[in-house]
């Protein structure tokens, strides 16, 4: 009699068991790296055009600003502001650098607590800026990017937090 080769019914039952146990495991953990991933983007997407603006100011010995869209979850632009009216006045203004929006999961609140930018935040010629900060949220955690009156930015998580306005959450 021939033997035959293969896996019983058995078999394919328990390896299908042992991946869906796996998978009931491991999936809740990847969806909160991948939240922290994408809250972690934004607080940098935001410290990146905070410095390419001071370095701007620096450079050009003009006032830099960086201008929500309509909203900052829809994104950020970077213009040289040569009338200091922290509006973006265009052609005579034309952005540099454009940042996109944000993941639909992030928001960038401001108000009390919230953050101290409603509209832009301005570099001068010497690169300072108006000292604040900005919180992006997802559901469960927050990234608060902070920019001192000198104009340098630091980013502070829940764990890292020094500041009062950053551990009050979203």
């Amino acid at each position: 009699m021939p033997k035959h080769k293969g896996f019983t019914l058995i078999e394919l039952l328990i390896v299908v068991a042992i991946i869906s146990m796996t998978m009931a495991i491991g999936l809740p953990s990847f969806q909160s790296i991948i939240a922290s991933t994408r809250l972690t983007s934004a607080a940098n997407a935001m410290v990146s055009a905070l410095q390419l603006a001071r370095f701007e100011a620096i450079k050009q010995h003009k006032s830099v600003a960086v201008f929500k869209k309509t909203t900052w979850e829809k994104g950020w632009d970077v213009f040289v502001d040569t009338n200091d009216n922290n509006v973006q006045n265009l052609p005579a203004e034309p952005t540099f650098a454009t940042f996109d929006a944000l993941s639909a999961t992030i928001t960038a609140p401001y108000g009390t607590g919230k953050g101290t930018y409603q509209n832009f935040v301005s570099y001068d010629a010497s690169g300072r800026a108006k000292g604040g900060h900005f919180i992006f949220c997802s559901s469960s955690d927050f990234r608060s990017v902070v920019i001192s009156a000198t104009g340098r930015v630091r980013v502070e998580t829940a764990s890292n937090s020094t500041t009062t306005y950053a551990t009050s959450g979203c």
